[in-house]
């Protein structure tokens, strides 16, 4: 039975607002008791990496992709852009301009335009001469080494795509540049790899351009991303409905303290999927920091748990490797040891 916190019948803009911070309860804010709302029958979100593993590997690279699939991680999340010479690369910048390449890169080389600042103004040639910069606190944030982060390259999404075909990891391509659609849909269908991929994007007007070429919901399955700024009262009221019916998603992708119970009740009845999606390094510092005191001051395993209690479908996490060791303990908890024939994914490796 489905059993909510006092504050459950309050409106939305007051339980998910990322800028409200009288309860300093994320439990509260997400609407959901000690005991959570998901019936134990239920089956547990998908944990998706996003960007990779970030913690382990630079964000957005290949190691960073590899590395979850060596734990089995059901999917990963990464930035696609369309940059000058035609080629799809995997890259974000800062939260303030994803595209742009000052703070998080050092330029390598000196035949940069003045005006070149986008990573969209490059070529491939040219962004295999950048150098990530370490001190970017994105970077710094993940205790990476200086090494790892200054050896580290932008990937083709074509290479990022044939690393992990034929693997039990799914790719959610998240459209950030314009242009990205046909580009990025030549890419997939080419490698045969339709199945394993699924396609997001803040731009709505690419998630629809996408359903207009590809009418199939089951065969491309799209998510609507809202949150890139702002607290949840700027969400439309018509929320669900322009997300599937106008946009033709499938999908409805939100940051994790505006996934309350009520807002997922809505989706989970329209027949959508929902994720829940970490920001990244330095913003889910501070909001554990100065915003929540019940689950840590670190990303980990109290905040997935209450994430988990509401209900959401998928968790877009940049520790996939905590959250899939948590998921893995409870199983036993609740089923007990598995037959010896029964495979078993490997033990992802030790918590942070």
């Amino acid at each position: 039975m489905r059993t909510t916190n006092d504050h459950s019948d309050q409106n939305d803009s007051e339980q998910g607002s990322t800028t409200t911070t009288a309860t300093h309860s994320l439990r509260q804010v997400l609407g959901v008791t000690n005991h959570g709302v998901r019936p134990d029958t239920a089956p547990p979100p998908i944990i998706v990496g996003h960007r990779g593993a970030l913690y382990h590997a630079l964000e957005n690279t290949l190691p960073s992709f590899q590395q979850c699939v060596t734990w089995q991680c059901p999917a990963v999340e990464l930035d696609v852009y369309v940059i000058r010479d035609g080629s799809v690369v995997v890259f974000h910048g800062n939260d303030a301009d994803p595209s742009g390449i000052s703070g998080s890169l050092l330029d390598q080389f000196t035949n940069l335009a003045p005006n070149q600042h986008s990573i969209m103004e490059l070529t491939y040639d040219e962004c295999q001469h950048l150098q990530f910069n370490p001190h970017f606190p994105e970077f710094a944030g993940t205790g990476l080494s200086t090494e790892t982060i200054q050896t580290a390259q932008i990937p083709l999404l074509r290479d990022v795509l044939l690393a992990l075909k034929d693997t039990s990891t799914k790719l959610k391509i998240e459209l950030k540049g314009p242009g990205t659609v046909r580009p990025v849909l030549d890419l997939v269908e080419s490698l045969d790899m339709i199945s394993q991929c699924s396609y997001s994007s803040f731009d709505l007007a690419q998630i629809q351009e996408l359903r207009g070429l590809r009418p199939d919901r089951q065969r491309y399955p799209t998510g609507a991303l809202f949150g890139g700024g702002g607290g949840d009262a700027t969400l439309p009221e018509n929320l669900v409905a322009l997300a599937r019916d106008e946009y033709g998603a499938t999908e409805l992708h939100l940051p994790y303290d505006w996934c309350t119970v009520a807002r997922l009740d809505e989706i989970h009845a329209a027949g959508l999927t929902s994720m829940a999606w970490m920001r990244g390094s330095v913003g889910m510092t501070r909001d554990l920091t100065t915003k929540y005191h019940d689950v840590g001051t670190a990303e980990g395993e109290a905040c997935y748990q209450a994430l988990l209690d509401t209900g959401v479908h998928q968790l877009c996490v940049n520790k996939p490797n905590v959250a899939l060791q948590m998921l893995l303990q409870q199983r036993g908890q609740q089923h007990g040891p598995q037959p010896e024939q029964e495979a078993q994914p490997p033990q992802p490796p030790p918590q942070e």
